[in-house]
């Protein structure tokens, strides 16, 4: 079994020389594989990180070097990376190694022996840990984790980390799009539409210093718009995995409303009968005096009965589209082997 290693790398050219000795150095000394190989892929950095890249794998085989010229974003470069990766499995993973290099081995077994085709690492999940993590950078993080694992509905507690393992012949079967880190969520939307096997295991994710600092430095317009833009485009994959709950949470709430109207009102009539008024008069007076008319009652239940329908209807029209999904990626597969 042959293990290709996939690193996405922007401006890295005070620490990447370490990490990718440090990770040959694990490599050499783990069993678990027969050959293997690291790609980095160059995402238009602008300081001396392509050139350190080039004197490395002039001098080691066993890194191979692709050069995007120009910074397209995290999910490009993981996409050239894959397509790039000749082994069995690949795995991806940090150029800072913020998950250390131990995280291998627990990717790879946990694919193999649960034949998945594709593992995370949590460090958000039961036997997971987080060290020297800035506090605000570590709520934002898990809040944001914890919408998604509930809009997914796949029991993965970290779905935006990009340590991960996968099988070779499946995630090349994946029709992916993504240039920045909304790559994550894409594939994991795509494989559980095709039926994988996505499992997670836990991490030990931990900042070094140089890291922590580099994020203290001030923030520019520029990285504060690509924040916002990542938070919007996982809102919206969010969103994609559980279309009705736009329409049916406000249905809920207008339905509650229904009913404490409707509880208000009938008290109102129930009390007047208890006194001996005719049933006519009773409903004729609490239309024409409650505050909380029927009227509010009617509108509230209609409009509530609409968002219901609404939901129905995105979740079936997501159902015709994983359907349709599936359909043209087997065809869009079946055609490019028929033409080898």
């Amino acid at each position: 079994m042959k293990l290709s290693i996939v690193i996405p790398v922007f401006n890295e050219e005070d620490g990447i020389e370490k990490h990718l000795y440090e990770l040959e150095e694990y490599m050499n000394q783990y069993d678990g594989c027969d050959s293997w190989e690291i790609i980095t892929v160059n995402d238009g950095s602008t300081d001396a990180t392509l050139t350190k890249l080039l004197q490395i794998e002039y001098r080691k085989k066993w890194l191979k070097v692709v050069d995007l010229v120009t910074n397209f974003g995290r999910g490009k470069a993981l996409r050239k990376g894959i397509e790039n990766a000749t082994g069995d499995i690949i795995i991806s993973l940090d150029a800072d190694l913020s998950y250390a290099p131990y995280h291998i081995e627990r990717l790879v077994d946990k694919l193999v022996k649960n034949n998945a085709d594709i593992v995370l690492a949590s460090a958000y999940g039961k036997g997971g840990t987080v060290k020297n993590v800035p506090f605000k950078r570590l709520w934002i993080s898990r809040v944001g984790n914890k919408v998604l694992s509930y809009m997914f509905g796949e029991n993965l507690s970290v779905l935006t980390c990009i340590v991960r393992a996968y099988r070779n012949e499946f995630i090349k079967k994946v029709d992916l799009h993504s240039n920045d880190k909304d790559i994550h969520l894409e594939i994991l939307y795509k494989a559980k539409i095709l039926g994988a096997k996505i499992l997670e295991v836990p991490a030990d994710l931990r900042w070094s210093d140089e890291k922590v600092s580099e994020l203290e430095k001030p923030v520019k317009r520029r990285s504060t718009m690509k924040f916002r833009k990542t938070t919007s485009s996982h809102f919206f994959f969010a969103l994609m995995n559980k279309p009705g709950f736009v329409f049916l949470m406000p249905g809920f709430c207008l339905l509650t409303v229904a009913a404490v109207v409707f509880l208000i009102t009938a008290s109102a009539v129930l009390s007047q009968l208890m006194e001996g008024i005719s049933l006519y008069h009773a409903l004729r007076n609490s239309m024409l005096t409650a505050t909380p008319s029927w009227l509010t009652f009617a509108l509230s239940f209609i409009l509530a009965f609409q968002f219901f329908s609404l939901g129905f209807l995105t979740n079936q029209n997501k159902k015709n589209h994983e359907e349709l999904y599936k359909t043209i990626n087997k065809i869009f597969r079946n055609s490019k082997t028929g033409a080898k």
